[in-house]
Parts: C-alpha cells; sequence; structure tokens
C-alpha cells in the first residue's frame, strides 16, 4: 500500500462522522476475530482458483502457440498473487485488532473493500476480455478455464459484499457494480435491440493513478470504439482539459494529491468545463462518497468491479444527451440566421442541397422526385431564394386539389364575363408569379386535356386569359414536384412526352426519410423548437431512448408525419417535464422496439431481477430472430460469448435454435 493511499485512509478516517467510540468487549473481539479468520479463508480460495488457471492458460497458450493471449494471462496471474497478499495482510486477526473503535473498524474495512476491488475488477475484466478474444479466434479450448476465473472473481466479490455488512449489520449494502440514478436507463439489453445503429462514439478522458485500471478501461472502451486519452492523477487530467475537449471524462475518486472529488468539483465550476459529463468509476464502496459524488453532479457512480456492459450504456447515454444538446444549440442559431431551414445531415440530404445550390444560380427549370411529406415544398423554396429571382413571387400550386374544370382559369386567370360567375377580371397564377417562380407541385395529377396548354407556355412564355385573344407575356421559372415517376407515367400515356421534356432540365430527387436516419433526430428537435414555441409550453427536453425509436421507425409519412407526431407529443406532455415514450402516438409504440421499451416504462411494481430477466429474454430473442438462428453471431450483438448464450437460454428454457434446425 503506498504512503499516498495510507495518507488518504487516515484522512478518510479522522473525517469520519462521530459515532460510537466506546471499544468491543473480549467476547465480542474474540468473535469478531473467529470470523474473520473464516471470511479469510473463504477468500483464499476463490483467489487461488483464479492463480492456479491463469497458470495452466498461460501453459496451454504457450502449447497452442497463442502468444497474443499471453500478456493478459500474466496480468491476471500477477493481480491473482497481489490479491493473495492484500487478503492475507487485510484480513490478519492482529492488525484487525488494533482498530479499537467502532468508527475504526468501519474505516479499517472500508479501504480494504477498496484496496481488494481494484485487482478483482482488473482481474474480471481481462477475463472478460480473454473469453471474447478466444471464442472470436476459435481458440475454444481456453474458454472453460478463463471463465472459471471470471466466476471465481464474481465469488470472490460476494465476499467484499459480505466484508461490507461484517461491520454493519442491517445496513443497506452498495449495490455490486455501480450506484445508478435511473436503473432501468441502463439495462444492457436495450443497446442490442438494434444491431444495425452502433452506440455514440465520443473523445473520452480516463482519470486513475492504477496503471492496470487505466490500461484495463483504455482497452474496455477502445473496443466499443471510443478514442480514450489517459491521466493518472487529477492535476494532469486538468492541464489536458486545457489543451483539448472531451465528450466524457471517467473519474477515479482514491487518488494522491488531489482526490477524484477536487478534480470533480473543478470540473463543474468551471464555466468552461461544466458540461462534460463526468461518471465516477471508484472501487469505494462508502455510500457517503456515492452521495457526494452525485451532489456535486456526476452522473453516475460506478463501483468496482463493474459490468462493462453497464459502463456502455451510461457512456452512450451520457453522450447521446451531449449530442442533443449540442445539436439543439446549433439548431437554434440555424433557425436565427435562415428565413427557411433544410435539415441536411445525411449524405442522402447533402447531395440534394449541393445539387440544389447547383441549379439554384442556373435560369433552369427543376424537377423535385420524391414521396409525399418528404419536404418537395422545401427544398421549392429554397432553389428559389438562392437564385436571382429571389426577391420575386414565388407562388406555390397543388395541381392535384384543383378541380379539372377549374384548372384552365385557375392558372391563365379570365376576363369578366367570361362564364358565368365571372363578375370581374382576374389574373391567374402564370400572371401573379410573373418575374418569379412558380411551383407546381403533384403535377404528376395535372389533367391530360390542360397539359398542351401549359406547354405552350414554357416553349413561348405566354398564353392568354380566359375570354381574352389578346396573349399575356409571361416571365418565370418553373419549378415541378411529384410523388410519381413521370417517366412510368409518359410511358402509360398520363402524361405527355413533349411536356415531360420541357417541364425540366435538372431532377433533384429527394430520399424518403427512413433513408436518411441522421435527419430524424435533427428533424425532431427542430419541429420540437417550432412546436413549443407555438403552443407557448416549456417541457425538459427528449428522453434519448425517445430518439432511438424514432430513428427505427420507417416513417411512412416521411417528414409531414413526424411534425405531426412532435405536435402530438408537445401536446399531451406536462409543463416542464421531459418529453418520453408514453407520450407518442400508438402507431409509434406498435413496433418490436417500442415494445422493449414500453417493458421499462411499464414495470414500476416489479423487482429489478424481473425486469433485467423479461429484458434479457425479449433481446435473445431478437437477437436469433435477426441473425436467423445463428447463436455465435448473436451473442456478439449481445455482447456476451456464446457459451454465455446458451446458458442463459438453457436458464430461461428457451427453445435452442440450433436443435430446432437439426430436427
Amino acid at each position: 500500500m503506498t504512503p499516498a493511499k495510507q495518507g488518504k485512509k487516515q484522512a478518510r478516517t479522522n473525517a469520519r462522522p462521530e459515532g460510537c467510540q466506546g471499544g468491543k468487549g473480549p467476547d465480542t473481539d474474540r468473535s469478531q476475530r473467529v470470523s474473520l479468520a473464516d471470511m479469510r479463508d473463504r477468500m483464499r480460495a476463490p483467489v487461488s482458483a483464479v492463480i492456479e488457471y491463469s497458470e495452466l492458460l498461460l501453459e496451454d497458450a504457450k502449447n497452442q502457440g497463442r502468444d497474443d493471449f499471453t500478456s493478459d494471462l500474466m496480468k491476471i496471474h500477477a493481480l491473482g498473487r497481489k490479491l493473495y497478499a492484500l487478503v492475507d495482510v487485510g484480513l490478519d486477526e492482529t492488525a484487525f485488532a488494533t482498530a479499537k473503535t467502532e468508527r475504526e473498524r468501519e474505516a479499517f474495512s472500508s479501504d480494504l473493500r477498496h484496496e481488494l476491488r481494484t485487482p478483482l475488477n482488473a482481474i474480471i475484466g481481462y477475463s472478460e476480455m480473454l473469453i471474447e478474444d478466444a471464442s472470436a479466434a476459435g481458440a475454444d479450448g481456453l474458454v472453460p478455464d478463463l471463465e472459471k476465473i471470471r466466476n471465481a472473481g464474481r465469488q470472490f466479490l460476494s465476499c467484499i459484499d459480505e466484508l461490507a455488512g461484517h461491520e454493519k449489520k442491517g445496513a443497506a449494502a452498495a449495490p455490486p457494480g455501480g450506484m445508478m440514478k435511473g436503473v432501468m436507463n441502463d439495462i444492457p439489453s436495450l443497446d442490442v435491440m438494434n444491431p444495425s445503429s452502433t452506440a455514440a462514439r465520443g473523445s473520452l478522458l480516463v482519470v486513475d493513478d492504477t496503471e492496470i485500471s487505466r490500461d484495463l478501461m483504455t482497452r474496455q472502451l477502445e473496443r466499443q470504439g471510443h478514442i480514450v486519452t489517459t491521466a493518472a492523477s487529477g492535476q494532469q487530467a486538468l492541464d489536458i482539459l486545457r489543451d483539448r475537449t472531451f465528450d466524457l471524462v471517467l473519474l477515479d475518486i482514491m487518488m494522491p494529491d488531489m482526490s477524484g472529488y477536487q478534480v470533480l468539483q473543478r470540473l463543474k465550476s468551471s464555466d468552461v468545463y461544466g458540461d462534460i459529463p463526468v461518471i465516477v468509476v471508484s472501487a469505494l464502496d462508502d455510500m457517503d462518497s456515492v452521495v457526494q459524488c452525485l451532489g456535486m453532479g456526476a452522473e453516475d457512480y460506478l463501483i468496482k468491479p463493474f459490468n462493462p456492459v453497464l459502463l456502455k450504456a451510461r457512456i452512450r447515454t451520457c453522450l447521446e444527451n451531449k449530442r442533443l444538446k449540442d445539436l439543439s444549440e446549433a439548431l437554434e442559431l440555424r433557425i436565427l440566421k435562415e428565413e427557411v431551414q433544410l435539415i441536411a445531415e445525411s449524405r442522402g440530404m447533402q447531395q440534394v442541397l449541393q445539387t440544389m445550390r447547383s441549379v439554384s444560380r442556373n435560369p433552369v427549370n427543376v424537377h423535385i422526385r420524391g414521396e409525399s411529406g418528404t419536404g418537395k415544398e422545401v427544398v421549392a423554396r429554397l432553389v428559389h431564394l438562392g437564385s436571382a429571382r429571389a426577391d420575386k413571387p414565388f407562388v406555390a400550386v397543388n395541381c392535384a386539389s384543383i378541380p379539372e374544370n377549374l384548372m384552365e382559369s385557375e392558372f391563365f386567370g379570365y376576363e369578366k364575363g367570361a362564364f358565368t360567375g365571372a363578375a370581374a377580371s382576374r389574373g391567374g397564377y402564370f400572371e401573379e408569379a410573373d418575374g418569379g417562380t412558380l411551383f407546381l407541385d403533384e403535377i404528376g395529377d395535372m389533367p391530360p386535356s390542360i397539359q398542351p396548354k401549359f406547354l405552350r407556355v414554357i416553349q413561348e412564355g405566354e398564353g392568354s386569359r380566359l375570354g381574352s385573344a389578346k396573349p399575356v407575356r409571361y416571365d418565370l421559372r418553373i419549378i415541378s414536384a411529384s410523388n410519381k415517376d413521370l417517366r412510368q407515367e409518359v410511358a402509360s400515356g398520363r402524361f405527355r412526352e413533349d411536356l415531360f421534356y420541357r417541364i425540366f432540365s435538372v431532377e433533384i430527387p429527394i430520399p424518403p426519410l427512413r433513408e436518411r436516419r441522421e435527419d430524424i433526430v435533427p428533424l425532431t428537435l427542430f419541429f420540437m423548437n417550432k412546436v413549443r414555441k407555438r403552443f407557448n409550453k416549456k417541457l425538459a427536453g427528449l428522453s434519448p431512448e425517445l430518439l432511438t425509436l424514432f430513428e427505427d421507425f420507417p416513417w411512412p409519412g416521411n417528414v409531414r408525419q413526424l411534425l405531426h407526431e412532435v405536435e402530438h407529443m408537445v401536446a399531451l406532455a406536462p409543463e416542464g417535464q421531459r418529453v418520453s415514450l408514453k407520450h407518442c402516438s400508438e402507431e409509434l409504440r406498435k413496433g418490436n422496439r417500442s415494445k422493449v421499451l414500453a417493458l421499462v416504462e411499464s414495470t414500476e411494481n416489479r423487482s429489478l431481477a424481473e425486469r433485467v430477466e423479461e429484458l434479457e429474454i425479449t433481446s435473445i430473442k431478437e437477437a436469433l430472430r435477426r441473425t436467423r438462428g445463428n447463436k455465435l453471431q448473436a451473442s456478439k450483438l449481445l455482447g456476451i460469448t456464446r457459451q454465455g448464450l446458451d446458458k442463459k437460454i438453457q436458464r430461461y428454457r428457451m427453445p435452442d435454435p440450433s436443435k430446432s434446425t437439426a430436427q
């Protein structure tokens, strides 16, 4: 144990609140010593298993030529020996007897648990990564012994938890693996329900004074696709933060010179770093520490050894929340600068934007093709605003909404008395758009009878009002749009071929919303901002789970349906609350993923174990469905080993797809 940590221990002991100062009687001391010796013996067994199995695996890896496993196996072996020594020294009866008061004994137990958890976290972490690597590399012969090491580590963890209750019987012990603000937000199963959408990637700073912990955390996070930087002290972390920006900080507590508490306080009190989310990852399982860190602004407090899938879920939530906040701020700036907004984060819409900018500067007619609700009129307006006609009229007409018998009079206008009811002369849409742009929406629905007259307007730039033979000259640009393929309409005889070749020189295809998933979240935030202002309603934002559902939904009605859904949610969400899945329409809640998320919101009266079990079963079924029963691929989607998946299938008495296929 380093002098720095010994000094930190003493400081923590002195800072403990006043408690019972009286010593314990000889009978109690004797009972404590016997209990302590028994616990030491029980702790030695799993640690011995770690040492022995790692020795066997080192020999097996050497015989099989698996040098890529040797380095981590040597680390596990060394950590096992370190853990064994800590058990012998820490649970020595004479050492325990020097702590006379109850407060000193509590401090002794807490510090010992802290010392034990750090190497234990590394043993479990390295064994889990090796199991994954062995399964992927086809070295299945190594997996059983690696699983024994991991299970021995978990058995040792239960002894540590028992040690926590050794001093305070009846006290609520900290849950192993994490202290969560919102337990159900961290269920690992939710992260695998949509394998096609990867978790958010970010730039992370890991702050820990223990080299082995930094190495383990770095490798676990890099496997998830994150960019990881490490700092060996609090001061080094602050120095790094002065020169670089990060999406998230993972912070240890027990560090020399500058503790994690001090680093957290400096970060959260800073105008520069205050918005960076911080997750505390510590071997200190003291409830006071948990409460203090969460109170100072930490997003979460995970206790070593933690479940890496749990950490992955928490990181994903933090990064998603940060991304939403940054995106909201960027959209607000864009809204202030632009009269008409086009959300173009996806590659498909970036191509639309590029084509749109090119044709805006050239006086050519444009045709916009896309499904209903994709935003064709928005693109048309932006083409107009980017042209030399921007200060002239933009006249939008939906051809499908005008009756055939009124089509000519609406577009060409009429003179007084031209027909019954023509009490005064009126110019049509062509005259109204003179000098500017006429947008013909759904031109594919234009009746064949009127098409020849439109052809003359486009070719000659002139026409005449009903009831007049005097020609009227038009100077206008035509932008048309249709949800139909006009080439097929020409082939079927419903649209004139000569008009087809005259109506446009450039076509801009707009992809449906289901093919531009990158635009869904920005569009949702954009509409939320507009609708919230229109309804004069204050809301606390959107839940990440809701946005994940939005990204998965096919949106048959495209952007128009998304806007309608946002209006629905804003109307139902209570003032000041966060918009979540329960505020969605029934249509969105019917999907597979919404069933899982609905389960999260509808199990308030069930235990955590029951919720986790049902979510795991649902996740396994979904992964097997997506991989068509391939258990190896399904295990990768679920983030567990093939053997682990087999055990879960057996535990939950689920049909084995491999046996079903064989039959």
